[in-house]
């Protein structure tokens, strides 16, 4: 089963047509407020530090941060369900993204080039991290 990601299109054909040229995922472009922000877990806040170097406050002020469009896509897929409350980002869920930007969206993707590539490793790091060693 895959689930639907919000799609951020509109946004990054915007941002794509200010630019002239596609997004790529890092391009730190809108501000996220507490509202947005607050939905991310702390192991969200660990993979966008890892994968993009944004670090996140744990005290968003009103007019909120400049953040990444890896960023606003953790946090509206958090808003919508597709990332369920509590629920680590996995594997298949930023592959999915990943997926659906490249085959739809010329103007860009938020888990486009390194930001891609980053997140895998250090998403199989931590499942590996997590196993149990046989004994």
């Amino acid at each position: 089963m895959t689930t639907t990601i919000f799609g951020l299109a509109p946004l990054l054909e915007a941002a794509a047509a200010g630019l002239g040229e596609p997004v790529a995922g890092d391009l730190r472009w809108l501000h996220l407020g507490p509202a947005e922000l607050d939905r991310l877990t702390d192991s969200d806040r660990e993979l966008v530090h890892v994968v993009t170097g944004e670090r996140l406050p744990l005290d968003v002020p009103e007019a909120g941060v400049l953040v990444s469009f890896f960023v606003v896509q953790l946090a509206a897929d958090r808003a919508v369900g597709a990332l369920p409350p509590g629920a680590d980002v996995s594997i298949p869920y930023v592959e999915h993204v990943f997926e659906t930007y490249e085959e739809s969206c010329d103007a860009g993707n938020p888990f486009s080039g390194d930001l891609f590539d980053i997140a895998l490793a250090f998403l199989v790091g931590r499942d590996l991290a997590r196993l149990d060693p046989v004994a």
